[in-house]
């Protein structure tokens, strides 16, 4: 198998530059909740909106009426009621709890808790927050990411999704360099892969530019190949 950092440089190539999510925390906050369960299109467009008004900060965007903001919201598609109230509940923790962001941006242990405070993100969106807003080095792996990865042989499947995360966690750790950065952009491209093309049905495994190193994917590509 090829190294974890030659995979990666290939899904850059093959991708193009990816943009990165906000480096504020509030910023990141919100655009975890607008990009759930939507295409990366959908929530660029309702990021953008929210920067012309401009409502990008708590306190800005709690003085946005709420029919403009519904409005703003539907362009990521449906379950505009879940990602409102998602919104009304981070702007609500950023703005009464005094040095939020400084707790984010502190020490690991003391980073971890005041991200368990903001409602919604899960436990790889309170991750990817500290990954790709401060120095932290934990690799944030959702379902996408693992199902992705065990299909490129990076841990073996299991049927416990708790412990197929973990198992996959530690096998990226090990791979990727601690870099903040380099675990950043590893990050970027994974689930971005796992969002667009190794997707869990019907994976597009015949555009897929790591399908030559993936036995599911030779399987699908070559149904009559046996790996």
């Amino acid at each position: 198998m090829e190294s974890f950092a030659d995979l990666i440089d290939r899904l850059a190539e093959f991708y193009g530059p990816l943009p990165l999510p906000p480096a504020d925390p509030f910023g990141f906050y919100v655009w975890e909740v607008l990009g759930t369960h939507t295409t990366a299109g959908r929530r660029d467009a309702a990021m953008a909106a929210l920067r012309r008004i401009p409502a990008l900060t708590p306190d800005s965007l709690r003085k946005v009426g709420r029919g403009r903001l519904e409005a703003v919201v539907g362009q990521c598609g449906p379950f505009v009621d879940e990602r409102l109230v998602a919104l009304d509940a981070g702007v609500d923790v950023f703005r009464r709890q005094r040095h939020f962001i400084e707790r984010l941006r502190g020490p690991l242990r003391q980073a971890w808790l005041a991200s368990r405070d903001l409602p919604h993100l899960g436990h790889a969106g309170a991750l990817r927050l500290l990954l790709f807003t401060g120095d932290s080095p934990n690799v944030p792996v959702d379902a996408g990411m693992a199902r992705t990865a065990t299909r490129l042989g990076v841990a073996p499947s299991q049927p416990n999704l708790r412990r197929l995360t973990r198992d996959v966690r530690r096998a990226l750790d090990k791979a990727v360099p601690r870099e903040p950065s380099a675990r950043r952009r590893a990050v970027l491209y994974l689930h971005h892969h796992a969002e667009h093309t190794c997707v869990e049905a019907s994976p597009h495994c015949g555009v897929c530019p790591l399908v030559e190193g993936c036995a599911e994917g030779q399987r699908n590509v070559r149904p009559d190949v046996s790996l």
